[in-house]
């Protein structure tokens, strides 16, 4: 991790906070990094209505809130310390190198803070932002059955009701399901299809007609909670509507720009964590009376496969200065882009230079490609990402 510390603080440029990423630093290496093949093989479970997560969770989720961690998303006027992105970035990649599960866990909770920042109700900042800056966690609910990749398709349903509106419907594929106790969701509040019909509400977990389902084990982010969130006849208030009717879809767009860099961050992570352990493995292993890096073949790959990870980070740090500029969703849809596709790529060289061992079950390399693969499905796929490139690249020719 040495390595990547070194190179993230050369392209932050003396932007760092420094009290605030050694002690995240600390936690990484004291509490995460001894404790990731025991996280991944316990995995979670969900009994009783109730996630239960494997046993160093509760010390790692303990360590978090006492550095200060969950504020670090929060302004300062609502109980937080609201830090830069470029300091929530860096410790997403070390969350990528270390646990990627854990660093989409807090993309996800980073991604309702800003959905209810973007209202312009006090009341429900105030009501819900501290919460979230204490160690309550957040998530963000999209997707339904019938409207994936098409978020215009969405037909979950908030019919208006007095003071309050009833919702009915499921979201599938909602990270931190289960885990959060406030969630961010998109709904349908005209009945008929159109993104002008989007709403975005604010809810509590302990609404009466709600239920949660976990998806069954993944091939990779073991400890992600994915799941499916079931509505039925649940009263919502009238106050929990963010930033107003119809208006659902841009803030959620907007949100959701700023998570797929992170997300492109943590893929760089996890790309690095497979080359240092394709390097170590490469100068021990001995071929042909020489160790594996004295091998062309083999240090071509390993200089690929550095030289991809850097020119995946620098689209990052790109689409970090872009923010507040018209190409901010350009810049981030292609940081997501070429990581993702990266990070597959390079997960794919280290299985091949580690050979068999890379296949076997319980081996890093194989953990972290199971990982890799599943980066691209989140925030948009690599198809969603193209089309999203393609059209802000066509406005800026007309």
């Amino acid at each position: 991790m040495d390595n990547l510390i070194k190179i993230l603080r050369s392209f932050l440029e003396g932007g760092e906070d420094k009290a605030l990423t050694e002690n995240f630093i600390d936690l990484l290496r004291e509490r995460v990094m001894p404790n990731l093949e025991t996280m991944y093989e316990g995995g979670i479970k969900f009994e009783n209505k109730r996630l239960i997560f494997p046993s160093p969770w509760e010390s790692i989720y303990e360590g978090l809130r006492q550095i200060g961690f969950f504020s670090l998303f929060v302004p300062v006027e609502y109980g937080g310390s609201l830090t830069s992105e470029e300091n929530i970035y860096f410790i997403m990649e070390l969350l990528g190198y270390t646990c990627p599960s854990l660093g989409i866990i807090f993309v996800a909770h980073g991604r309702a803070v800003d959905l209810i920042l973007a209202g312009n109700d006090e009341a429900q900042k105030a009501k819900f932002l501290p919460r979230l800056g204490e160690g309550d966690f957040g998530a963000i609910a999209i997707t339904e059955e019938g409207a994936g990749s098409d978020v215009s398709a969405i037909e979950f349903s908030a019919r208006p009701q007095g003071d309050n509106y009833i919702f009915n419907g499921q979201k599938i594929f909602v990270s931190n399901a289960g885990l959060a106790g406030i969630y961010t969701i998109l709904v349908n509040t005209k009945g008929k299809r159109g993104a002008r019909s989007l709403s975005a509400f604010v809810v509590e977990d302990e609404l009466e007609g709600f239920r949660v389902e976990i998806f069954p084990e993944k091939d990779g982010l073991k400890i992600l909670p994915t799941g499916k969130l079931i509505y039925e006849n649940c009263v919502v208030p009238r106050e929990n509507l963010i930033g107003g009717e119809g208006r659902g879809l841009l803030l959620a767009l907007d949100a959701i720009d700023k998570g797929r860099i992170l997300l492109a961050g943590i893929g760089c992570g996890i790309a690095c964590r497979i080359l240092d352990e394709v390097f170590n493995y490469s100068r021990k292993r001995i071929q042909f009376d020489h160790p594996l890096t004295s091998s062309q073949d083999i240090s071509f790959k390993i200089s690929d496969m550095y030289t991809q990870i850097n020119a995946a980070r620098g689209l990052c740090f790109h689409a970090l200065k872009q923010v507040n500029t018209p190409y901010y969703r350009s810049a981030s849809s292609q940081a997501k882009l070429f990581a993702t596709q990266m990070v597959m790529n390079v997960a794919q060289m280290g299985q091949m230079i580690m050979g068999g061992r890379g296949y076997l079950k319980g081996n890093i390399i194989s953990m972290l490609s199971g990982d890799a693969r599943g980066m691209e499905y989140l925030e948009g796929t690599s198809s969603i990402q193209k089309m999203i490139i393609s059209s802000e690249l066509f406005k800026s020719y007309t």
